[in-house]
């Protein structure tokens, strides 16, 4: 299963310097997805943004290989690779350097403005099929969110989004 190798690959990078929740994990594998590495991970939306059940499938299956451990600190589930030393070299130099630059821009960034950031890309992308103005775009996910992000916050968001090319 090659997109599984892929993902175990992207997580070994992921999980170097920090130990990410799945929350953090969802939205990079989307940003990575988004950049054109094919995962074959299906997104939808979720109450903290695009979500794939099969990329939770594909955690717990690694989890139950003994490839990584998900434990809970607090309200998170902190995602830990068990061997550090094998990592799988499933993706091609393409992909390496487009998950690099995905992680140099986004790994830092806190889970919740991931999920700014993901929810207005995936609204504006699949919701509004790169159709919406910023305006729409904006209030659709004001929508879902409710009073979880402000208008300014999204507003910054989006043009970093748009900056980076991901939204049209």
């Amino acid at each position: 299963m090659k997109n599984h190798a892929k993902c175990e690959e992207i997580l070994h990078y992921i999980c170097q310097n920090q130990e990410p929740g799945k929350k953090m994990v969802q939205k990079l594998m989307y940003l990575m997805e988004r950049r054109g590495i094919n995962l074959g991970l299906n997104y939808s939306i979720h109450f903290y943004g695009p979500y794939s059940a099969s990329l939770d499938d594909t955690l717990h299956t690694l989890e139950a290989q003994g490839i990584i451990n998900i434990t809970i600190d607090h309200l998170t589930h902190k995602i830990t690779i068990t061997d550090k030393n094998h990592c799988p070299q499933a993706l091609n130099e393409n992909e390496k350097k487009t998950a690099f630059t995905v992680l140099d821009y986004f790994e830092k960034k806190s889970a919740a403005d991931l999920e700014a950031y993901t929810t207005l890309d995936f609204v504006a992308h699949t919701m509004l099929k790169d159709e919406g103005s910023e305006e729409q775009v904006i209030r659709d996910v004001l929508k879902i969110k409710s009073k979880k992000f402000t208008y300014e916050e999204l507003l910054e968001k989006y043009r970093t989004m748009k900056q980076l090319g991901y939204i049209a």
